[in-house]
């Protein structure tokens, strides 16, 4: 029972500081809560409840309160929306609206069966266009408005007095700015309701933001065209930008005319000079023979340039020379080496040095593979290494066929006994001759026999005239009986070692 009165209690206690701060949001049901509307806009908000409702009325910024029923004429701009007060609704549409009905907005509803009323509040924002965008821009790095390549700017684009606050975006000419930028800073001003906005941005200058518009763009629904911006021009200072060198230029034709054309970037504009052939051409200039001549130099647009060199007959020769061109300014100076040559431009994919360097680490990798598979191939080793039966069985001889069990075979070791024998001297009747080998059967099972007979040493020759006999000879291991193999099962290895001399035939 004492739970109980607490819990009921707290709930009364929540009700009650509900009520007090106006709104219950349990009962009531607002649509919408918070409405952005440009002046001279109408707009409608609802208040409902799940029951019926006595009374609706409802206090708005600007306006007197308003008691609102179907049955009451409407007056002024506030008129009753709804379904009736028998269906919960308290709703109300604004005609056109002004800054004046900016702000918060309260309706009160009376419920027949209870003694408080029931409060919802909204927020009513009617939109006001801020000022024009302000910006501010650091000077160069001499104190003036003209930067240098490299130069770091600083800019703060501000928006102030809106409501609500606007949108800030950065433009270089048609390009958004989406990097160097710091959050934005709004500051709200409480009268009114006014906000203002700020950002800030820092970039690195290049030579090619020379020219181009920096632009600070505000969106702000108020705006007549949604939008107001403010801009500056970016004047950056650079010499004469570097080129691939040696430039080189295909396609000549010898006996017709020819022209050298190189587009090069620089502000300001630059002078240029030719040398060819240790003869130096001024701009707008020929050479000692007449036959070259130096244009004057084009301007494509904002820092760029084109210059060229004619030829009026292209001769063998100038395929053999290096073209110079000196371009300077102000602020530097730069030379760009050009050849040409009469075949036609080559086509294809034009590799980089990250690419050349990427081609010879595979090459060398592929390489180092090779090596590594030739050397496991030739020393056995990793992948090509086999079970030592498999060693063991390739200096096997035909007697492995024999009906000894396996597992006693995997104990076998070879053994090679070398005897000499006297070669005979008639080569039509020599030939080898056999080892004999007997194994004696031992009672013992234990010990492996060991014992032999061989074939007596014939005398041998010391002229170094002799031949080498190779028998094999298995060990059996205990428990496992000796086969003796008769003289048709014997495998004999001979090798001669020399050739035997006419005086031996004879």
């Amino acid at each position: 029972m004492e739970k109980a009165k607490i819990l009921s209690l707290l709930v009364q206690m929540v009700v009650g500081l509900s009520l007090f701060q106006g709104f219950l949001c349990a009962r009531v049901e607002i649509t919408p809560s918070v409405i952005l509307v440009l002046p001279g806009h109408n707009v409608t908000f609802v208040c409902r409840v799940a029951e019926r409702l006595q009374y609706c009325r409802v206090e708005i910024p600007g306006e007197d309160s308003k008691n609102l029923n179907p049955d009451i004429p409407s007056s002024g701009n506030v008129k009753y929306y709804g379904l009736g007060l028998e269906s919960g609704q308290c709703g109300f549409t604004i005609n056109s609206v002004s800054e004046r009905n900016n702000g918060m907005i309260k309706c009160t509803l009376g419920i027949p069966r209870e003694s408080q009323e029931s409060v919802g509040t909204m927020q009513l924002i009617v939109a006001k266009p801020p000022q024009v965008p302000v910006m501010e821009v650091s000077k160069g790095s001499d104190n003036v408005g003209v930067y240098k390549i490299h130069d770091t700017i600083h800019a703060s684009c501000s928006v102030n007095d809106g409501r609500p606050a606007a949108n800030i975006s950065w433009f270089l000419d048609d390009i958004p700015i989406l990097e160097d930028l710091s959050m934005p800073t709004i500051v709200e001003i409480a009268k009114e309701n006014f906000q203002s906005k700020s950002q800030n941005l820092t970039r690195q200058l290049r030579a090619s933001d020379n020219g181009k518009r920096l632009r600070c763009v505000a969106q702000h629904p108020a705006y007549p065209n949604g939008q107001q911006e403010t801009s500056r021009q970016l004047d950056v200072v650079y010499p004469p930008q570097p080129l691939k060198n040696p430039l080189e230029q295909f396609g000549y034709i010898i006996g017709q005319q020819g022209v050298i054309s190189i587009t090069i970037e620089a502000n300001p504009k630059p002078k240029i000079e030719w040398f060819v052939a240790e003869q130096n051409i001024k701009e707008g200039n020929s050479d000692s023979t007449g036959r070259i001549d130096a244009q004057p130099i084009i301007e494509l647009e904002q820092g760029r340039y084109e210059v060229n060199l004619r030829m009026a007959a292209v001769q063998k020769e100038d395929t053999e020379k290096e073209y110079i061109l000196a371009a300077q300014n102000q602020i530097g100076r730069q030379e760009y080496h050009v050849r040409i040559s009469t075949n036609p431009e080559p086509e294809g994919l034009e590799l980089g040095l990250g690419s050349l360097v990427g081609i010879v680490v595979a090459i060398c990798i592929l390489l180092m593979a090779v090596f590594l598979l030739i050397f496991a191939k030739t020393t056995g080793r990793w992948c090509f290494s086999g079970p030592l039966e498999r060693q063991l069985g390739e200096s096997s001889d035909t007697e492995s066929a024999d009906g000894r069990p396996k597992d006693s075979k995997r104990n076998l070791i070879p053994i090679r006994l070398s005897n000499y024998f006297k070669k005979e001297k008639n080569m039509e009747h020599m030939q080898n001759k056999e080892d004999e080998v007997k194994i004696e059967e031992v009672d013992d099972p234990t010990r492996v026999p060991l014992d032999t007979t061989l074939a007596t040493e014939q005398e041998t020759n010391k002229d170094n005239k002799e031949g080498v006999v190779y028998a094999e000879l298995d060990l059996i291991s205990p428990g496992v009986k000796a086969v003796v193999k008769n003289d048709n099962d014997k495998t004999e290895y001979a090798e001669i070692l020399y050739a035997p001399k006419e005086e031996d035939n004879k």
